[in-house]
């Protein structure tokens, strides 16, 4: 009778792991479909001797994009097309931010002073408008004001047009019959 570990479904697993260090070597992982994500990391662990738990994994497929410790998420992958596998320190791939603060005092001096010209200018350019605003308000008001009465003229000619027609009879020319 054969044992119950032939019967799971399966999927072989090649994986090129790469350590803090920078060394890497290429591995097989066998996993079986029952298994869940955290049995699956383990056996990922153990397979490539790592015993920092507090280390985080990151699984990635050919293209770079990260993949999940799950039986759905792998496809069979081969020696020439191996997952990577990432073992990295908490943080530790996080590249540093152009807008985050640098140690270096000038940097961060000219920075503030570029930002305050900036809120500077804007507000300058704010206090220019505001001195302009009941003038555009007059000018938008007169402007609608003139487009309105155009608009009701224009209804008052129509209704004088309708109001003005009377009944002339169901035929206005003989019929020639």
């Amino acid at each position: 009778m054969p044992s119950n570990q032939f019967l799971r479904n399966k999927k072989q697993v090649y994986v090129k792991l790469k350590l803090i260090n920078g060394s890497e070597e290429l591995t097989s992982v066998v996993i079986y479909e029952d298994q869940s994500s955290d049995e699956i990391r383990k056996i990922f662990m153990l397979k490539c001797d790592i015993t920092d738990f507090r280390l985080i994994l990151k699984l990635r497929n050919k293209r770079g994009s990260v993949v999940p410790f799950s039986y759905q998420s792998f496809e069979a992958s081969s020696r020439d097309e191996p997952y990577t596998l990432e073992a990295v320190q908490p943080h530790a791939t996080i590249p540093l931010s152009s807008r985050s603060v640098n140690n270096d005092a000038t940097y961060s001096i000219e920075g503030f002073q570029d930002r305050v010209r900036g809120i500077s200018d804007r507000v300058a350019a704010l206090e220019k408008a505001i001195v302009e605003l009941p003038a555009r308000r007059r000018e938008k008001i007169n402007d609608d004001l003139v487009q309105i009465s155009g608009q009701v003229s224009f209804l008052l000619q129509k209704m004088e047009k309708t109001n003005s027609s009377h009944w002339k009879g169901m035929f206005q020319k003989n019929p020639l019959w």
